[in-house]
């Protein structure tokens, strides 16, 4: 793969552009992550593919080796790995809950203690999600309630 950068003032945006005999997996990555700096992830629901804001996501989840996106009302699937998903969206009020989920901070509604210093989560659609031990103090610690 080359990659070549071409920065000058005559531009007024900025543009990339991709040049490949074929459409394969790693170009779908690619531009996967792309969209996440715009904010808009590209997921798929049966054959057809979306462009979907992160500001809807609710959580994301890795269920055998399948990455899935919930937003209130629709469940979608994503060609990246939770790992992928993680390092672009951290900026973006995401964080990581347990090994298989990454939570969007701004759709938490309330946060309850739970057994051996778990954290039950209720999202603003109603819907529980338990963070682990291994995630609690930190995430206690981002939202400033420890």
């Amino acid at each position: 793969m080359k990659i070549e950068i071409d920065i000058d003032e005559k531009y007024s945006d900025t543009e990339v552009l991709i040049r490949a005999a074929k459409l394969d997996a790693d170009i779908e990555k690619l531009v996967a992550m792309m969209r996440m700096v715009n904010m808009q992830i590209g997921v798929r629901k049966g054959d057809e593919t979306y462009l979907l804001d992160t500001e809807k996501i609710l959580y994301i989840e890795a269920v055998d080796r399948r990455t899935f996106v919930y937003t209130e009302d629709e469940t979608y699937e994503s060609d990246l790995k939770l790992y992928e998903m993680e390092r672009e969206l951290l900026e973006h009020d995401f964080f990581r809950i347990s090994k298989q989920s990454i939570v969007n901070i701004r759709m938490i509604r309330s946060l309850k203690s739970d057994i051996n210093r778990k954290i039950r989560i209720t999202l603003k659609n109603g819907e529980q999600i338990v963070v682990s031990r291994m995630y609690s103090d930190e995430l206690r610690r981002k939202l400033g309630l420890k």
